[in-house]
């Protein structure tokens, strides 16, 4: 086995490396498909390209930050197969996924949308948010996504500025050693789609069409100059909420923490990570950092109010969040199809990981499957739930405290939510 081995952000290919490709080209056309693999730092599948050799050069200019080798022979199977077809499109196909005919560009967008998911596969203990992050002060502004929030373009208007851009696109987080929430970079440039916006300045355009790099119609990705290296990280400062609106000037408001941690679960798409973890780190991040909505019309304007906002924290010492050891798993997942029993009494099931934020309650089951969301109703059930208690006697409590509700409809929901706890595996049969 061989591998010639490309230092990240080098910007041109090495002339044997080139001259090797172009002799693949030419034996293509002979019949004969000139197959390579790259294999990226972190990730211990290879992506397999046939008769493509040109992505390898589209990847080194994306991709700059993120090192990788070049190999003419690999022994394990590749996680995605890139294949130019007789007209000149490629075929993207990834394992266990879709078959994709694409152009170039659009190629190399599916193939590092495969690498977040693979380094998650390797990396199991991280968690990755759908979200840009950019380093104001030494630490990280995030921006999750929203659809057409303008993340990226926020981003690339912050790197305008001389900021420094993680990611525009996934990031993955970690709870460093001390206890910082800690994100890290991608090494991927920033992608934007085009056209740009009609409100951009002069300056802004100008500034922005100078750096572009690889397009097509949709997408182009911008040249940075000091692209961050792949797996450099960064405490997590603070999480921005964007909503777009045609207000005049940028409003930055507080975020709750339970809305934080809500909004926050639906772009994590660490579908490997055990959910109390998931859970745990997200409660960490609402902890420790700063969290904002913010609407905006211009994403200049924008940006120059996140930097003047964020500056105050240059400086200041990075909150530490003191790590829980995950508890004990609980008995063997609950059928799906299990109902609870109204004569039975049911307890919490052992090994739930609880969080508690502003008025509602987040709890992840002992297996690790998903993170649950109570609200204040369910809150008072699940405190009485401590103990073994049936559905007609948590009903009777509900009635006391509340005499409007009519005993029945306090008793079907009981059951209801009972229902639900149980199929989550969140309480247990108690009784004898």
């Amino acid at each position: 086995m061989t591998a010639e081995h490309l230092q990240a952000g080098s910007g041109n290919l090495p002339l044997p490396v080139l001259a090797r490709w172009r002799a693949g080209n030419q034996a293509e056309e002979h019949g004969v498909t000139a197959i390579v693999s790259l294999r990226f730092a972190g990730l211990t599948a290879p992506v397999e390209l046939r008769g493509c050799p040109e992505i390898v050069e589209t990847v080194n200019e994306v991709a700059p930050g993120w090192q990788f080798e070049i190999l003419s022979a690999c022994a394990a199977p590749p996680f995605i197969t890139v294949a130019r077809l007789a007209d000149d499109t490629l075929m993207v196909s990834r394992r266990g996924g879709p078959t994709r005919r694409l152009n170039r560009v659009n190629a190399v967008c599916e193939l590092i949308a495969s690498m977040g998911q693979e380094l998650l596969r390797w990396q199991p203990h991280l968690l990755c948010l759908h979200a840009a992050a950019v380093e104001i002060g030494g630490r990280l502004v995030v921006f999750p996504n929203t659809r057409r929030s303008g993340k990226s373009t926020l981003a690339a208007c912050l790197a305008h500025r001389g900021f420094r851009v993680f990611t525009d696109d996934y990031l993955p987080i970690e709870t460093a050693r001390d206890g910082r929430i800690v994100g890290r970079a991608t090494g991927v440039q920033t992608r934007l789609r085009l056209p740009l916006p009609t409100e951009f300045s002069a300056t802004m355009r100008a500034g922005l069409e100078a750096q572009f790099g690889e397009r097509n119609a949709q997408y182009v990705f911008l040249k940075a100059p000091r692209p961050v290296p792949h797996g450099e990280t960064a405490p997590i400062g603070a999480v921005v909420f964007l909503e777009r609106s045609a207000a005049a000037a940028p409003e930055l408001r507080p975020a709750r923490p339970s809305d934080a941690i809500n909004r926050l679960l639906k772009q994590n798409f660490a579908r490997g990570m055990h959910s109390a973890d998931v859970l745990g780190s997200l409660s960490a991040i609402s902890q420790t950092a700063s969290l904002h909505h913010l609407r905006y019309a211009s994403a200049e304007s924008a940006a120059d109010a996140l930097a003047s906002t964020m500056a105050a924290y240059q400086g200041a010492p990075v909150p530490h969040y003191a790590i829980r050891a995950r508890a004990a798993e609980g008995p063997a997942p609950i059928s799906a199809n299990t109902r609870a029993d109204p004569s039975a009494r049911y307890a919490q099931a052992a090994g739930v990981r609880e969080i508690l934020s502003d008025d509602q309650c987040f709890l992840a089951d002992a297996q690790g499957i998903a993170v649950h969301r109570l609200n204040e109703g369910a809150i008072a059930i699940w405190r009485l739930l401590e103990e073994a208690m049936s559905p007609a006697e948590i009903a009777d409590v509900i009635h006391a405290q509340f005499p409007a509700v009519p005993s029945l409809t306090a008793l079907n929901d009981t059951v209801a939510l009972l229902d639900e706890l149980l199929r989550n595996r969140l309480i247990v049969c108690a009784s004898d």
